[in-house]
């Protein structure tokens, strides 16, 4: 099996980011395949791509490599990290984007350098691309850092939504065992309308699924329901017992 290597950033495919670090990471490793999962996120959205790597990493064999890169520090003194669970391997910044992950095996504070120049506003080419290099490569994680118990953790356990599906769907980190009898409210908006699929809804009513991720997702049919109700990432959602 060739070695894999999973790729998330906010780079977007207008600008030559992300083909630099796929350039660098391929000139060095040979039989390697790059799966992108995304680089539309908005800018610096760090929880939205904490979410899609948590729910998209367990699709991948162990042994892969995941690089994820939303830094808005970059170039700072934030720390940057190998995260190890479950087999997998992480490469990022130190700033939420593994929240998710915790706990883990081992979480590893990156001291080891490239030669070379490191752009301080592209650590993703210059620093983050040489360490996924070295694993794929062969080698270990505490071979390039010490080992911290500390890493930067977002609140990931509040209910709120956690990601905006391009098709406007509201993810939210609620399961369906919380959400039993209850209602949702964001926004000033209450929804309680539970249904198996889409097609379950009229064409102008809100609802709510259980996602492919298996949290409540609030939905419109063939329509954006992030707009309706003016969500964004990050925005609170409560529970509401219903009558």
């Amino acid at each position: 099996m060739p070695r894999l290597l999973s790729f998330l950033s906010d780079f977007g495919l207008a600008d030559g980011y992300v083909a630099q670090v796929k350039a660098r990471i391929l000139s060095a490793v040979q039989d390697l395949t790059i799966v992108d999962i995304t680089h539309d996120l908005e800018a610096y959205d760090i929880l939205s791509g904490a979410w899609l790597l948590y729910t998209t990493y367990p699709t991948f064999p162990q042994g892969t490599v995941h690089l994820a890169v939303v830094d808005p520090g970059v170039g700072t003194s934030r720390r940057a990290l190998i995260v190890e669970k479950t087999g997998h391997l992480f490469v990022g910044p130190d700033n939420g984007i593994f929240s998710f992950l915790y706990p883990a095996r081992s979480v590893i504070d990156i001291t080891w350098r490239p030669q070379g120049a490191i752009a301080p506003s592209f650590h993703g080419r210059d620093l983050f691309a040489p360490v996924a290099i070295g694993l794929l490569s062969g080698a270990t994680a505490l071979e390039l850092g010490n080992a911290i118990t500390d890493p930067i953790r977002l609140d990931v356990a509040s209910p709120q939504v956690v990601h905006i599906d391009r098709y406007g769907n509201i993810v939210t980190n609620i399961t369906p065992g919380q959400l039993q009898d209850h209602a949702l409210v964001l926004h000033g908006h209450v929804i309680r309308n539970l249904v198996t699929t889409f097609g379950d809804l009229s064409q102008d009513d809100l609802g709510l699924i259980v996602g492919s991720a298996g949290t409540i997702e609030i939905v419109a049919r063939q329509a954006h329901a992030a707009r309706r109700l003016g969500a964004r990432v990050g925005m609170p959602v409560s529970l509401r017992q219903d009558a």
